[in-house]
């Protein structure tokens, strides 16, 4: 082995530990076992964790709706609610970055917010006078 595949074998093994990612299964009325959800975020490890529990606690809310089961029942008590943006604003990765490093939010919070923003859930404050978004209805 040359320098330049320890190289790469180390670089491959930094890059593997910035993903985080989660799957779920659910059974559904017919009693088959389906893939309901498979869910990655890639970036900040301790961030992405909270991004990948609020994006799977969506899904398993969404497959219980619709009359699924889910072994992972804790994920259905999970509270999705996210702090609004700056009024007149609208979460951004730029904008929650910010808010994260001058710790007006929390890594779970972050971690949320990223995963809403992904999910394509974003939307402008007008702000309203409730303090928090909640995904759960």
């Amino acid at each position: 082995m040359n320098i330049r595949h320890i190289y790469l074998y180390i670089l491959l093994l930094m890059c593997s530990a910035c993903t985080k990612s989660g799957q779920l299964y659910y059974v559904d009325s017919e009693g088959s076992k389906k893939l309901g959800c498979d869910v990655e975020f890639i970036g900040m490890p301790s961030v992405d964790k909270y991004a990948v529990e609020y994006a799977l606690s969506l899904c398993a809310k969404s497959i219980v709706k619709k009359g699924g089961a889910i072994q992972e029942e804790y994920l259905l008590k999970i509270d999705t609610s996210i702090p609004l943006p700056p009024c007149g604003k609208i979460w951004t990765h730029e904008l929650a970055k910010q808010q994260f490093i001058s710790k007006q939010i929390s890594k779970k919070e972050y971690g949320y917010i990223v995963a809403n923003i992904d999910l394509g859930f974003s939307a402008i404050n007008e702000c309203a006078h409730n303090k928090k978004i909640n995904k759960d209805t």
